[in-house]
């Protein structure tokens, strides 16, 4: 028998979100209270690596406490061990300099930013503390990551705080084992670290003592500032002032767009929207996104005609508490309850990032900057969820807080590499490597030259500290006009790598697949609802039923075509959708009386004469785009019920309809037509139905729900249908009109009904922002094959 007292050594490998994160130092603290001698540093490949001498049973007391109790923010994804005999090769344990070793086969994992700890929190507003009012203060547990990282392993070489050599009394305590900043890479103080200043509209510094306190005294003013942060900038006025948030819609031209805002507390939170346990969990979580929530009303700290001009025509509003030392400030120097926080950009182009370009860029918006000197590497915009099916969140957008956490699939696919470069709209990229798709943050619409630089720059990033060198392919949408298909193109042709050009609505369903990483072959029946992608025929999509897998799919139903005039200017004038839906059913002056004299243009508005032009356009099928398109009827429908005319950002008017919409046991009876490729369902029958209740004097909230619940539940109906005939039990529904609530329920509602198992989102944006995931699939797939 072999005495217990024989020392052993084992050679752990730790991966998961293990850098960034406090993991070191906490491994340190173990291994030093259970005797143990050894080492911990971190590899190239964003994993850790130990190895510890003593006693079997400590180590694996070691082993234990990291797989059942770990950092709170970190992420164990695998622990792998070797025993030997121990050596005696070392008297002491310690953290040692990182390696940049990368472990053949390894799966890198990057830390996103992490919102203030509450012990940094105190230490901000402690007057005792070396930290007080020191805006960038943070420490192993908390603080920028992703958008400071330059390289890997996560050292402070490899961020931008080497700019900020630490003085000896932060390098005290970033060497101190014991110390809560002990190897905390961004760790700095006012006497080492970034600072802020003030510049005003014309790019003069204001000299002041406090910058952030003579901020404040402007937005008190009623003023409008941008505050630089962690990952980009915000524009920021009161919430108190509706008169301040009008001037800030003057100067960003968003006369409708809803603001987001930033909360002082919960206790302020609750008293003018409501939010329920799990909600208020995720606001309060590490990652801090923004939430859309329900508006109350009677509320005296946002009264409800403020609460219009920040989300006008909406029943939610999107809050999010302070995540960063500057917003604690913020606070701490204004009695405003919240504060508007919207990005600092101009519609299509990125949030502005560097200093000079804040001042210069946005000197017509904002009349003071705060600005830092802190590199921003990566800019990251806020994150957003919405709660459809009662409490899962889904994501309008994924940054800030979960950016690069990447989708796990089957070991299937470890040895693909692939870009995907998105659609569009809501772009992000994603990248597959080793069995993993790590998505790009929120990119935005690539429709400028600005956007496509910051897509090729947070591609190349990535790739970068993935260590990816050669990829096995790139993945586009099929749609030949979008920049970032041209993007795709040329650099399949620089890199000589295959081109995979994916139908838009094939790589929803494909994302829906990886979401719920269901497998290579498995084949579903997906509802794909938006508001356009190019089918492989060349006509429009939006509304259709697919049926298939990763490597092949048909359209096996969905929405009735209509021709829908003007081009782009019908997902912009609601009143040429229902023009188009219509006009074969209805004559011209019961067309008229409809849409009245509601906008068709930029400054046109419908007439006897401009309906005769568009009604000849549709018969001979002149600048008319054919399509089954979701979005487009929901724009009808809000249309026709007087509750929006006119999408001034994407998605008003469906957005505005499922607003005004109350419960109500109403319903619209569906009719289908069957054709060629299945059923689709009529949805001139069903507006003119509409039309029929709204003459009969039912109320438009009624209207309104009956109208979505029919969408849902029919297009439901069409895939259960489909499903139950090819013997399939999953039914999943993505696209953006997935992101309604009403809809959604009724089409969950129909597959449970059907006894078959629903599927909806749960780490993918069923809008755009999930394209690039289903695109590196089914280009995976397709090479695999």
């Amino acid at each position: 028998m072999v005495s217990s007292s024989v020392k052993k050594r084992a050679d752990i490998h730790v991966t998961g979100i293990v850098q960034g994160v406090g993991f070191r130092p906490f491994v340190y603290n173990i291994a030093e209270s259970l005797l143990l001698t050894g080492f911990v540093l971190n590899l190239g490949d964003a994993g850790v690596k130990i190895v510890v001498e003593g006693q079997k049973s400590d180590i694996k007391k070691l082993i234990d406490t990291i797989k059942k109790s770990p950092p709170s923010i970190s992420r164990i994804d695998s622990i792998s061990v070797n025993w030997t005999n121990s050596t005696d090769s070392f008297t002491s344990f310690e953290i040692r300099k990182s390696l940049e070793t990368r472990t053949e086969g390894s799966i890198p994992i990057l830390p996103p930013d992490i919102a203030i700890c509450d012990n940094c929190i105190e230490d901000l507003l402690s007057q005792e503390s070396r930290w007080y009012r020191y805006p960038f203060t943070s420490c192993a547990a908390c603080g920028p990551r992703f958008s400071t990282i330059t390289n890997l392993p996560y050292d402070r070489p490899n961020t931008t705080m080497i700019d900020f050599p630490l003085c000896d009394t932060c390098n005290t305590g970033y060497t101190n084992p014991i110390d809560r900043r002990y190897h905390a890479q961004t760790t700095a103080c006012k006497n080492c670290g970034p600072l802020y200043r003030v510049v005003n509209a014309n790019g003069i510094q204001i000299e002041t003592d406090n910058p952030v306190q003579y901020i404040m005294q402007m937005l008190d003013k009623n003023r409008v500032i941008a505050i630089q942060g962690i990952g980009g900038t915000h524009i920021a006025t009161k919430t108190s002032s509706s008169r301040a948030i009008e001037t800030l819609r003057q100067r960003k031209k968003r006369s409708q767009r809803p603001f987001a805002i930033m909360v002082r507390n919960l206790s302020v939170l609750e008293q003018f929207v409501y939010f329920t346990d799990m909600q208020r969990e995720l606001l309060e979580s590490w990652r801090r996104p923004i939430v859309l929530l329900q508006k109350k009303t009677e509320s005296e700290v946002v009264p409800d005609d403020v609460q219009d001009v920040i989300a006008p025509g909406l029943d939610t509003i999107g809050v999010m508490l302070p995540y960063a030392p500057i917003h604690h400030l913020l606070f701490q120097y204004t009695n405003e309850p919240a504060l508007i926080m919207t990005s600092a950009n101009p519609t299509g182009v990125p949030m502005y990032i560097e200093p000079e370009v804040i001042v210069s860029e946005l000197k017509d918006i904002v009349d003071y900057s705060l600005i830092h000197n802190r590199r921003i590497y990566q800019r990251a915009d806020d994150s957003v969820v919405k709660f459809v099916d009662n409490n899962k969140p889904v994501f309008l957008r994924r940054a800030r807080g979960y950016v690069p956490d990447p989708l796990q699939l089957t070991d299937f696919w470890k040895s693909i590499e692939i870009v995907g470069v998105g659609p569009e709209e809501k772009v992000t990229a994603s990248v597959l490597k080793s069995g993993r798709i790590y998505p790009t943050q929120h990119i935005g619409d690539i429709n400028r030259v600005e956007s496509l630089e910051f897509l090729s720059d947070a591609i190349k990033h990535l790739l970068h500290l993935l260590d990816v060198n050669e990829l096995d392919g790139i993945a586009c949408d099929y749609h030949p006009d979008f920049l970032t298909t041209e993007f795709a193109e040329q650099m399949s042709i620089d890199q000589d790598i295959p081109l995979f050009r994916v139908q838009h609505h094939h790589a929803h369903l494909a994302s829906m697949i990886a979401d719920h990483n269901l497998g290579i072959d498995t084949s579903i029946v997906c509802i794909t609802a938006d508001g356009y992608g190019l089918s492989m025929d060349n006509t429009g999509w939006g509304g259709e039923i697919l049926l298939g897998d990763l490597r092949e799919f048909k359209r096996a139903g969905g929405l009735r075509n209509v021709n829908y005039p003007g081009g782009d200017l019908s997902a912009i004038y609601a009143a040429r959708s229902v023009t188009g839906i219509l006009s074969e059913s209805l004559e011209k002056n019961e067309i008229l009386k409809i849409v009245g004299s509601a906008p068709i243009g930029p400054e046109i508005d419908m007439d006897t004469d401009s309906l005769d032009i568009i009604l000849d356009t549709i018969s001979r099928r002149i600048n008319t785009i054919n399509s089954t398109s979701a979005g487009r009827f929901l724009d009808a429908v809000a249309m026709i019920l007087g509750i929006c005319s006119k999408n001034s950002y994407d998605g008003e008017c469906p957005m505005k309809l499922e607003s005004v919409a109350r419960k109500t046991d109403l319903r619209i009876p569906p009719e289908f037509k069957s054709m060629k490729n299945g059923l689709d369902l009529d949805i001139v029958d069903g507006l003119i139905k509409i039309l029929e209740l709204r003459k009969k004097g039912i109320n438009k909230e009624e209207i309104a729900y009956a109208a979505q619940w029919y969408l849902g539940n029919s297009l439901a109906d069409i895939a259960c249908s489909v499903a139950k005939e090819k013997s399939l039990k999953y039914v999943g529904f993505s696209g953006g009109v997935a992101l309604n609530r009403i809809i959604t329920k009724a089409v969950i509602d129909q597959i449970k009904k059907e006894n078959l198992k629903p599927l909806i989102h749960l780490n993918v944006p069923p809008g755009d922002g999930g394209i690039s995931i289903g695109q590196v699939v089914v280009a995976g797939a397709k090479l695999i094959s």
